[in-house]
């Protein structure tokens, strides 16, 4: 029950003011601001002058107050963490790991590294990580001086790289000289995992092997064939090259028939240097020109005796015939052998044909035959 003032005798109403002050000091500064807060009267230049560490702690909430209360927090968390994740563990354990704790204290870590070793608490605890990792009772008895120098030394290595935000010389200079420390030997790749994981140098992932099913490689190859499918400007000159090559050998064969007779190629192709198409065609039978590609095109058409006989009448230059059916057949083997082909190139593709097309057409006859019926 609160008593109004005035039944207090002023001799108490002192006492009693002084302990409230005692108790909590900023009970005026509170009071004054809330009342000034009520009236309307606090304007921006007062509530900026109050934003003060004295009116935050009148307020119950200094900064620094709520930083320290937040790192106290965060320090018992994390005491209670470890008393429970020791817990786990035989004392036997655990006193064989502050063991080694105590003794990697002995070894020297490089200069930049120094700096950055290990708490014992901690290190402790990544031995114990190290035990708990799958590697067994043998893992934790890294009881060899390289051993645990090696396991401090990556520990160090781990903090650093937790306390950096950015690639500097020394955290270069630390990488370089962990490099170097010779490492406990493990039998297989996990073992290396283990212990690089216990002492905090953790990768976001590890490689792992398992055994693909005969259903999943054929999804992963049909993906992939997918993925690898022609896109248009591809398609597109494939079908114009073979409508093309296909042209150009009946015509070929046609006039080069017509004027050397049906037998041209065992007179004619050992002339122009293509000795390598007749074997070809003697060998494996059908049409010569179906053995043929773009250079034998090019010597047949292009030969002296040839071009003045027959192609002339639709090129006026044999090195311009060479060279036009070079670079078709160069373009051709883009396309079809699933080398690089741009959409420029489908272009330039088109124009070799077409040049290519102007002299074919001197070279087909001008008029056909009919016969009344």
């Amino acid at each position: 029950m609160t008593l109004p003032r005035d039944l207090i005798p002023p001799s108490m109403r002192a006492t009693l003011d002084a302990a409230r002050r005692i108790a909590d000091p900023f009970e005026d500064v509170r009071r004054q601001h809330d009342m000034l807060r009520a009236s309307g009267a606090l304007g921006i230049a007062e509530r900026m002058k109050m934003d003060t560490p004295l009116a935050y702690a009148a307020m119950g909430r200094h900064p620094f107050m709520d930083r320290t209360q937040g790192v106290g927090a965060l320090m018992r968390a994390q005491a209670d963490a470890d008393r429970i994740y020791r817990a786990a563990f035989p004392n036997g354990l655990i006193e064989q790991a502050e063991r080694i704790a105590e003794l990697s204290r002995g070894f020297a870590l490089p200069d930049v590294l120094e700096g950055f070793r290990t708490p014992t608490d901690s290190f402790v605890d990544r031995i114990l990580r190290l035990n708990d990792s799958g590697l067994g009772a043998s893992a934790l008895a890294i009881g060899r001086p390289a051993q645990i120098e090696a396991f401090a030394r990556a520990s160090a290595m781990a903090d650093m790289f937790a306390e950096s935000d950015r690639l500097t010389r020394g955290v270069r200079e630390a990488v370089g000289a962990f490099s170097i420390t010779e490492m406990p030997q493990f039998a297989n790749l996990a073992g290396y995992r283990s212990f690089l994981d216990a002492a905090g140098l953790r990768l976001s992932h590890w490689p792992k092997r398992r055994l693909l099913t005969m259903a999943e490689k054929r999804r992963r190859l049909k993906a992939r064939l997918q993925a690898n499918s022609a896109p248009p400007h591809v398609k597109r000159a494939k079908t114009l090259v073979h409508r093309y090559e296909l042209t150009l050998r009946e015509i070929l064969d046609a006039v080069m028939a017509e004027t050397y007779g049906e037998d041209w190629a065992d007179e004619r192709l050992p002339l122009c240097d293509c000795k390598d198409l007749l074997g070809k065609w003697k060998k494996r039978g059908g049409e010569v020109f179906d053995h043929a590609d773009y250079t034998h095109y090019a010597r047949i058409m292009s030969h002296p005796e040839h071009f003045q006989a027959i192609f002339e009448a639709g090129f006026d230059d044999p090195e311009a015939v060479f060279d036009l059916l070079k670079q078709a057949g160069k373009l051709r083997a883009a396309s079809h052998h699933a080398h690089l082909f741009t959409p420029d190139d489908l272009k330039a593709l088109r124009l070799t044909w077409n040049q290519i097309e102007t002299g074919l057409l001197a070279l087909t006859p001008d008029f056909e035959l009919e016969w009344a019926g």
